[in-house]
């Protein structure tokens, strides 16, 4: 999208007159191969367009032939982005004898989820917009949907923090207090818009700021001109009084799962990142105040003590054992992390007990990985 796909042609901005020709002509072609075939709105009070951007649907087992659609739209060039396809559309019109083109771009997403694309991708920047807010108070919105996340998690794993809520529009716009109506009717200004979106109830003024200043945002700034319009002209014209109170991000998280009904999935999935956090953190522990100090193991012995420790040693009220058989089921290993105190500290009988038992322990994981390398050369 942008107008920017076919540097090697010559692809003027269009005019309000041209961009319309060509939105029309190019629906009317697309509707009679795709059901739904839809273009997505632009930013009110634009004065000329890179492009013409469109949605269809389209099962995953159905590629877009996207070759056809050239022959269809009369394409001289095709570049493919999936999820988006532009093709570069003769004008009429040559420019100083120099042949125009428009950029018409199709976004393809699964059968149902047309309207949380247009609800994404719709109005220009105004998804970038929403988007802010949504990630300074945990809450992540891409192509399959609407999403929290786990905070203890995104550091490590941004993707597995992510929790699904909906991707139904009206549903999210509901919870984010968003006039959906309005959404549908479309803005008569940009103004108009960005009014409409700070009455989110994920806005907050103070905390949009603090983003202000990172690379990531000052990027957006530079490349998207309606994005740049609101954080630099429009929120130093808004009265505080439009952030309204500091909710916390927790806060927003509760209501976000009672609204969604989704606490007992982000809580289970929240319980074993924590049990997993923690782990990591006995670890940590286990590897700088006992095994590396005193058991002088450094680098590829001590990846291989840890997972002698892990697979090999139970407890048994509160006393460590050696294990017959080791557990290689992750989830099913030993918690360690019961055996450090709030001081981050092993502690003595496990300390002692490590420091005596490793060598015997680090032996049967050898002898168990050598039985497997056996078992595997006999069975190839």
């Amino acid at each position: 999208m942008g107008g920017r796909a076919f540097p090697d042609l010559h692809v003027p901005r269009m005019n309000h007159q041209v961009y319309e020709k060509v939105k029309r002509t190019a629906l009317k072609i697309l509707s009679k191969r795709f059901v739904n075939a839809t273009a997505i709105p632009e930013a009110p009070e634009k004065l000329d367009f890179g492009d013409v951007d469109f949605v269809i649907e389209l099962s995953p087992s159905t590629p877009l032939p996207h070759h056809q659609v050239a022959l269809d739209l009369g394409a001289k060039n095709i570049k493919n982005n999936h999820p988006t396809y532009s093709f570069a559309v003769p004008l009429e019109d040559t420019d100083e004898g120099v042949q125009a083109f428009a950029q018409v771009d199709i976004q393809v997403c699964l059968p149902g989820d047309l309207a949380w694309t247009i609800f994404l991708h719709g109005y220009g920047d105004l998804g970038s917009i929403l988007g802010t807010f949504n990630y300074v108070n945990g809450f992540t919105s891409k192509n399959d949907g609407f999403f929290v996340r786990i905070r203890e998690q995104e550091a490590q794993n941004w993707s597995a923090s992510q929790v699904f809520l909906s991707k139904d529009p009206n549903l999210v716009m509901d919870f984010l207090g968003l006039d959906k109506h309005e959404f549908q009717r479309g803005f008569g200004s940009e103004r108009q818009l960005f009014d409409w979106a700070v009455s989110s109830r994920l806005f907050n003024r103070r905390l949009v700021e603090t983003r202000r200043d990172n690379s990531e945002m000052r990027s957006r700034m530079e490349k998207r001109p309606m994005f740049r319009r609101f954080m630099s002209q429009y929120l130093p014209s808004i009265p505080d009084v439009v952030a309204g109170p500091l909710e916390t991000r927790d806060a927003h998280t509760d209501a976000a799962l009672v609204f969604f009904d989704k606490a007992d999935n982000f809580n289970s999935r929240r319980a074993k990142v924590l049990i997993e956090n923690a782990e990591d953190r006995a670890w940590y522990i286990i590897k700088t105040t006992v095994l590396t100090p005193h058991a002088k193991l450094e680098a590829k012995r001590l990846n291989e003590v840890v997972r002698a420790l892990k697979r090999f040693v139970g407890f048994k009220g509160g006393e460590p054992y050696i294990c017959d058989e080791p557990e290689m089921d992750a989830e099913c290993q030993a918690r360690f992390a019961l055996y450090i105190t709030e001081a981050d500290e092993v502690t003595p009988n496990l300390r002692d007990w490590i420091l005596k038992n490793w060598e015997e322990v680090k032996s049967r994981e050898r002898q168990r990985a050598k039985g497997s390398r056996r078992a595997a050369a006999q069975e190839g």
